[in-house]
């Protein structure tokens, strides 16, 4: 199933198995959604008004409800921060841990062609300074299933980063009935070169279209994908130690780098781990622009990626065909392996 089809399926799946599971957004009550047809008692249309309508969710997770409250971008549940940071986040703090308030927001990340400086923003390290969430940030369609269901069973205030340019990523995998257990990270390929991709959401697919040209070209990197990020640990031991079989570690982020998850991940492991170099491909340190021209330019593609690895290993340059405007512009459609 496609991306945002597994949402859509984890969403219907958790309404189901829980009546205390409810679901609040724009438009979610849209006919043909699937959600009020069958769940008319759990899912509830929220105007305008994105910091009331917050409110509402944390005062019925706060009464033991575990509510969803959906974002269509970022940049409106900006206008909630107070509820969600203050409220949500420092609730059971506030009552010495033992009232908890599992209040869910889905937040959609809008990058795509159109959408300009004002709607293609992340602001992911807001979310990562607060503590007292779970984050999730799905690369794939299993991701997002089953971080959506892990979430409709958590009793911690949970963050859901739902990154919408990775809608059209298909993947075929089993659905279990198994108790949910999710990981930090996925890693793909194993080491046969000295070098380690870190990245996250949506510069997976392109970075596994770049992997697939360099062994190829016998050059294999390794990546490891991001996606689970607890409140207490935000990368694991465990991934911590699997990076430090490799002496040279490239963080490739679709957002500027300075600031932000990758960068924050890169402290932490150059206070961790000695003789390692590391490396970085991102975005500009400047809003994404609206003109279709300028913004192939401003993404990594999977070309910067294979000129970047093949000059860290100093290997020959790889001969590389010009991209085309559905390659460096339109969302990813192509089915995960």
């Amino acid at each position: 199933m496609k991306f945002n089809e597994a949402i859509k399926e984890a969403t219907i799946k958790a309404l189901k198995q829980n009546k205390k599971n409810l679901l609040f957004g724009l438009e979610v009550t849209n006919q043909g959604a699937g959600f009020i047809e069958k769940f008319p008692n759990q899912v509830f249309e929220t105007p305008v008004s994105e910091l009331s309508s917050t409110g509402l969710v944390v005062g019925l997770a706060s009464r033991g409800f575990k509510p969803t409250i959906v974002y269509g971008r970022i940049e409106f549940a900006l206008l909630a921060m107070d509820q969600i940071l203050t409220q949500a986040g420092r609730w059971e703090y506030m009552f010495g841990g033992n009232y908890p308030c599992p209040a869910k927001f889905r937040i959609q990340i809008g990058r795509q062609w159109g959408n300009g400086p004002q709607h293609t923003a992340n602001y992911h390290s807001i979310f990562f300074q607060a503590l007292e969430f779970d984050i999730f940030i799905p690369s794939t369609p299993k991701e997002a299933y089953y971080q959506i269901l892990y979430m409709s069973h958590s009793s911690i205030p949970s963050i859901f980063l739902e990154h919408r340019y990775l809608n059209l990523i298909n993947q075929n995998f089993k659905t279990s009935k198994k108790k949910i257990n999710i990981k930090n990270s996925k890693i793909y390929g194993k080491k046969k070169d000295d070098i380690l991709i870190i990245t996250y959401a949506d510069t997976l697919p392109i970075t596994l279209k770049a992997k697939e040209i360099l062994e190829i070209n016998n050059i294999f990197p390794t990546i490891m994908n991001l996606s689970f990020f607890p409140r207490r640990n935000r990368i694991s031991k465990k991934d911590i130690i699997f990076i430090n079989n490799f002496s040279n570690i490239l963080f490739i982020d679709s957002a500027p780098f300075d600031f932000g998850i990758l960068s924050g991940v890169n402290s932490i492991l150059s206070m961790k781990l000695k003789n390692k170099n590391f490396y970085k491909l991102s975005s500009k340190n400047m809003p994404a622009p609206s003109s279709p021209k300028f913004m192939g330019n401003y993404y990594i593609n999977k070309n910067n990626i294979i000129n970047y690895v093949t000059n860290i290993l100093k290997k020959k340059r790889i001969k590389l065909k010009k991209l085309s405007f559905e390659e460096e512009i339109l969302w990813p459609n192509f089915t995960l392996k």
